[in-house]
C-alpha cells in the first residue's frame, strides 16, 4: 500500500508541476488527505465498535418503530459487543430524526431506525422542511422489517370483497365516507378513491384507533388501515377486511385475498417499512458488518416470533436492495404526492 502510493504521489506531483507549479502544493494536500482516510478507514472498520452506538428513532417512546428498535438493540448490541442507546427524536413527520442522522458524523457510531415517512414521503413531498437528500445523504445497510395495509368496512356495510365494494359505492354516490389514520390509509384511500372514481367523503382522524373506532360504530364505513393496529379487531369479527393491497397474501391475514385474485389491479406498494440507516460516506467494512449482524437476528426464530406477534414482518435484506427498494419508493411516493396533492403540515 505504501509503495502504490508513493509512486502514485509521485507521478501526480510531477504532473501538477509540469502545469500549474502554483496549484501543485494544493493539489498534494488533498491527495495526502485522501490517502491517510483510505489508511485511517480499514483501521477504524477493524476495531469497531469500541463505543456506545447511537440508535436514533424519529417516533416517540411507545411507538411501533420504538417497539421494533427495543426487540432489535438488545441482540445487536450482544453480537457487537457494546451498548446501543435507542434515542427517540420525533417531529416533522419524521424528518427531525432523519435529518440527525444524516448530519452525524460517518464514523458507524450513530444510526437510525427510519421509516418511509422520512426515507421517501416527506423527501417525495408529502411534508414541507425537509433539508437532506435521502439518496445522497444516507447510507442504507438493510431493510429490517414492514407492516402491510388493509381495506376495511363496518359489518352493517353490504360488501364481502373489493370488487363487490366498488360496486355499492358507485350504486349509492356521495353515500359513504371513508376514514385515514396516517400518511398510508391517507395515500392508499386517495388512490382507491381516484383509480376507481368513487364518490366517496374523506374523514380524516389524527390516528388510527380513533379512526378504528368510528369504523367499528359506523360513524365512518371504510377505511384502509395498517395492519398491527387493526388486526385485533379483524381477528374478532369487528370488522370485515374486504382485500389486501399488496402483491402477495399478507402473513398475518392469510385469509384475505389480494386485488389480483379479485380481479382487481394491484395498487402501487404504500407499505410502512423500516430500514438500518447510517450517514453517508460511513465505511463499507462497517456498513458490511452491521448488515451482518441484523440479518442473521431478523433469521433467528425467536427474533421472527417477537416481531410478528407486535404485528411487523421481518424483511432482511442485502445492502443492495434496502437501497434500491429506498430508491424505488421514493418515486412512488414522489408520483403519489403529485398526483393526489397530499401534503402533511
Amino acid at each position: 500500500m505504501t509503495y502504490r502510493l508513493s509512486r502514485a504521489f509521485q507521478r501526480s506531483s510531477a504532473w501538477l508541476r509540469s502545469r500549474n507549479p502554483a496549484r501543485a502544493v494544493l493539489s498534494l494536500v488533498g491527495l495526502v488527505a485522501a490517502a491517510s482516510f483510505l489508511a485511517v478507514a480499514p483501521a477504524a472498520a477493524q476495531t469497531y465498535p469500541n463505543k456506545p452506538i447511537r440508535l436514533i428513532v424519529p417516533f416517540a417512546p411507545g411507538s411501533g418503530s420504538d417497539i421494533l428498535a427495543r426487540i432489535l438493540s438488545e441482540p445487536l448490541s450482544q453480537a457487537l459487543g457494546q451498548p446501543i442507546v435507542v434515542e427517540n427524536k420525533p417531529g416533522n413527520n419524521t424528518t427531525v430524526g432523519t435529518e440527525l442522522v444524516a448530519t452525524s458524523p460517518p464514523d458507524g457510531y450513530t444510526l437510525g431506525l427510519l421509516t418511509n415517512s422520512g426515507l421517501a414521503a416527506s423527501p417525495g413531498g408529502l411534508t414541507s422542511g425537509v433539508r437532506y437528500d435521502p439518496v445522497k445523504d444516507l447510507s442504507y445497510i438493510a431493510l429490517v422489517a414492514s407492516v402491510n395495509y388493509v381495506w376495511l368496512v363496518n359489518n352493517d356495510v353490504d360488501a364481502k370483497t373489493a370488487p363487490e365494494l366498488i360496486k355499492l359505492i358507485k350504486a349509492n354516490p356521495g353515500k359513504y365516507n371513508y376514514a385515514s389514520g396516517n400518511t398510508g390509509g391517507i395515500a392508499y384511500g386517495g388512490y382507491l378513491k381516484n383509480s376507481h372514481k368513487l364518490d366517496v367523503t374523506h374523514v380524516p382522524y389524527k390516528s388510527t384507533p380513533p379512526a378504528l373506532a368510528d369504523l367499528l360504530s359506523g360513524h365512518v364505513q371504510i377505511m384502509v388501515a395498517d395492519v398491527p393496529a387493526s388486526l385485533s379487531m379483524i381477528r374478532a369479527g369487528k370488522v370485515r377486511p374486504v382485500g389486501a393491497l399488496a402483491a402477495q397474501r399478507y402473513v398475518l391475514l392469510p385469509d384475505v385475498p389480494t386485488f389480483a385474485e379479485l380481479g382487481l389491479a394491484t395498487p402501487p406498494n404504500m407499505d410502512g417499512w423500516w430500514a438500518l440507516v447510517a450517514p453517508a460516506g460511513t465505511p463499507d467494512a462497517i456498513l458490511d458488518r452491521l448488515n451482518k449482524e441484523v440479518v442473521k437476528i431478523l433469521e433467528t426464530e425467536s427474533i421472527k416470533a417477537k416481531l410478528l406477534q407486535s404485528s411487523l414482518v421481518p424483511t432482511p435484506s442485502t445492502r443492495k436492495q434496502a437501497t434500491d427498494y429506498q430508491k424505488e419508493q421514493l418515486q412512488v411516493w414522489t408520483t403519489m404526492v403529485k398526483d393526489l396533492n397530499l401534503k402533511v403540515e
